[in-house]
């Protein structure tokens, strides 16, 4: 088993603090902790289309002589390995949540997982468990644009066909941990009315542990943890050289629960996330603004499936640690110890997204209007058009004491 850990150039002790607890882990993990734990795969038939979603069940079996404890993987790595040697791997996602659970000598239980399987494979294919290879199951990938049509088993059309049709199909043998990168917050580029304060955001997050592998299975919080980046740039496009007026670089460490079982029916998600995150502009002297936060925020979710209809509210308490007394000595009376999200819309329509800081110095908001470009252009597009009003205390660190109040226009790929 491999694991994939890095470490970023940040010097803020928080930071530093839980990077340090994390290779601590890595150090003390035994790697034969899920030992006599096999993984075979089932699925519902051989000739599977690619590039659609299929179903398949993981049995575990317990081959030891002695009951153990035993934590579903919320996600299971599988390696996929074509007649021509080769491997890629791809990551199946759970259907439902299950519990923990003893698990007997030679004992199994089986999960339900969903999958896609890559387009740029076709033909026979070995598909395992990452951490049970010995354990593979041969399958017939069917090319997608003759997945409808009636095929003898074996008997795949091959003729004209490129075997690496792009780039990133070729470039997913050589990176197998993209699977890990998932979105985080809002990505937008948005140009203001007044084209002085037009804004844009790049987000992302990183899940720093296999689900699937021995250290998740010995301590199962580890699966929460990720690494998250976001940055939030503030773009004058009404001068001449077109300056950027601020920017904030937001590095993170956090840990996601799972959904809490013991939710009410009524509500279809209860999430818990906790973290520190460090926030600088990367300016120095008088200019430079840093502080970190520690912060806890609940996330309840409400859908109904037949008018796809949701609601999201998640609130947030957060304490200042090691802010720079030096430049921004008040940040906290602006920004606040108290945040407040709340999403509503439909899945595939529009949605408002609402942000509220509570400070001393006064309240701030940001409210996000977004639908799908694709609904008006025949799903030719895949973005959103955008709208946001923001009336706020600190929206950039450098001029943090200032209201700033706007309202841009653009486009946005996650909302």
């Amino acid at each position: 088993m491999k694991l994939k850990f890095s470490l970023l150039p940040i010097v803020h002790s928080p930071i530093v603090s839980l990077l340090t607890l994390m290779l601590l882990l890595l150090c003390a993990g035994n790697s034969s902790a899920a030992d006599g734990m096999t993984t075979i795969l089932r699925f519902q038939k051989l000739n599977i289309p690619a590039g659609q979603p299929i179903l398949l069940k993981a049995y575990y079996h317990n081959e030891t002589t002695e009951t153990k404890a035993f934590t579903f993987p919320d996600s299971l790595p599988l390696r996929i390995q074509n007649i021509d040697g080769i491997t890629i791997l791809v990551t199946a996602v759970e259907t439902d949540i299950s519990p923990s659970l003893e698990l007997p000598p030679g004992g199994f239980v089986t999960k339900e997982y969903r999958v896609v399987l890559p387009d740029h494979f076709q033909g026979t294919t070995e598909i395992s468990s990452a951490g049970s290879p010995e354990t593979a199951v041969l399958i017939n990938i069917l090319q997608a644009e003759f997945a409808p049509k009636k095929i003898l088993a074996g008997a795949v059309p091959t003729e004209n066909v490129e075997f690496y049709p792009s780039l990133e199909s070729l470039f997913s043998l050589y990176q197998p941990y993209a699977v890990n990168f998932s979105t985080y917050e809002p990505t937008y580029f948005l140009v203001g009315t007044d084209p002085a304060k037009s804004k844009f955001q790049i987000s992302f997050k990183y899940r720093l542990f296999n689900p699937a592998g021995s250290l998740s299975q010995r301590f199962p919080w580890l699966r929460g943890l990720h690494f998250a980046y976001t940055q939030t740039s503030f773009w004058d496009l009404a001068s001449d050289s077109a300056p950027f007026e601020d920017t904030s670089y937001k590095p993170e460490l956090f840990f996601l629960s799972r959904n809490w079982s013991g939710r009410p029916k009524w509500m279809q998600g209860f999430f818990i996330q906790s973290g520190v995150q460090h926030e600088s502009n990367g300016r120095g002297e008088i200019f430079s603004r840093s502080t970190n936060t520690v912060y806890l925020k609940s996330t309840m979710i409400f859908f109904d499936v037949a008018s796809a209809l949701g609601l999201q509210i998640s609130p947030k308490l957060l304490a200042y640690v090691n802010n720079n007394n030096d430049t921004n000595p008040d940040l906290a009376d602006y920004r606040g110890n108290v945040e407040l999200e709340i999403k509503f819309g439909k899945a595939d329509g529009i949605v408002s997204s609402t942000q509220l800081r509570f400070a001393e110095r006064g309240t701030s908001v940001q409210t996000d209007l977004s639908y799908p470009i694709s609904q008006l252009l025949k799903n030719n597009f895949d973005l959103f058009f955008q709208i946001q009003y923001s009336n706020a205390l600190a929206e950039s660190l450098i001029n943090y004491k200032e209201r700033n109040e706007s309202v841009r226009v653009g486009f946005s790929i996650v909302r």
